[in-house]
């Protein structure tokens, strides 16, 4: 996938105005785990955070393999920030990363794969009762990592995606490219400042994943991603899995 560095900037003011705001009022800078691999795009937090000032603290391969070690470099660095999976997640909570009693992340950032039912409660009991803020991102590379994203609490009652970011917009559309009203389940587009250049010489699959955009400037393009989605009445998306399932 070729991203440009408009998109990866854009992703960057992003990540600084919104949900890094509230934590690094004052010039608080931030301790932030790195644990993922460089062959992953969520691996692009770590020069975005270190070009916004933070700290950036890499987590070696036998430390990421072992969930107690994780933890104990979580709490030894004091750090602030921890991005991983959902599933990787129930692992380091297993070994102590959210013990009482023992320092925690301030920021907690999850992606990569869908949220159980079951592991969205303990999310929201993270926020609620520890005081960690807890966002749920979601994001194709096509679209710059994170594109929708929300804090778990804005709907504790069942996962959600969120919003699109700063200068994104996202569209649940039918067969037709027609809008669907919220509650019904139709296919996921994105659009804005972070949908990537296309393919790297694949003009083919570029052209089919990358449509105009019938609702945007003349020009602009959404990406196609594959996934079904729809709008709550809150105006929140949920995922709802892939439209070839």
């Amino acid at each position: 996938v070729a991203v440009e560095h408009r998109q990866l900037v854009n992703l960057c003011h992003d990540h600084r105005t919104g949900f890094l705001a509230p934590h690094t009022a004052g010039g608080r800078r931030l301790r932030a785990a790195l644990s993922a691999s460089f062959s992953f795009d969520t691996s692009w937090e770590g020069p975005l955070l270190l070009a916004l000032g933070h700290e950036v603290h890499l987590i070696d391969e036998d430390v990421r393999l072992d969930p107690g070690a994780f933890c104990a470099q979580v709490a030894g660095d004091r750090l602030d920030l921890v991005n991983v999976t959902p599933s990787f997640l129930r692992e380091l909570t297993s070994a102590g990363l959210l013990a009482p009693g023992r320092h925690h992340p301030r920021l907690l950032l999850v992606g990569g794969e869908a949220v159980t039912a079951a592991g969205w409660r303990e999310l929201v009991r993270a926020d609620e009762e520890l005081g960690v803020a807890v966002y749920n991102m979601y994001g194709p590379t096509e679209c710059t990592v994170d594109a929708v994203y929300g804090r778990v609490t804005d709907r504790p009652g069942r996962p959600v995606i969120g919003r699109p970011g700063g200068n994104l917009r996202a569209y649940v559309l039918d067969a037709a490219l027609r809008p669907v009203p919220p509650g019904v389940p139709g296919e996921l587009y994105l659009s804005g400042a972070q949908v990537a250049r296309g393919y790297l010489n694949r003009p083919g699959l570029t052209a089919a994943r990358f449509l105009a955009d019938p609702f945007g400037a003349p020009g602009e393009r959404m990406y196609r991603t594959g996934d079904r989605a729809r709008w709550d009445a809150g105006g929140l998306l949920e995922f709802l899995g892939r439209v070839d399932e």
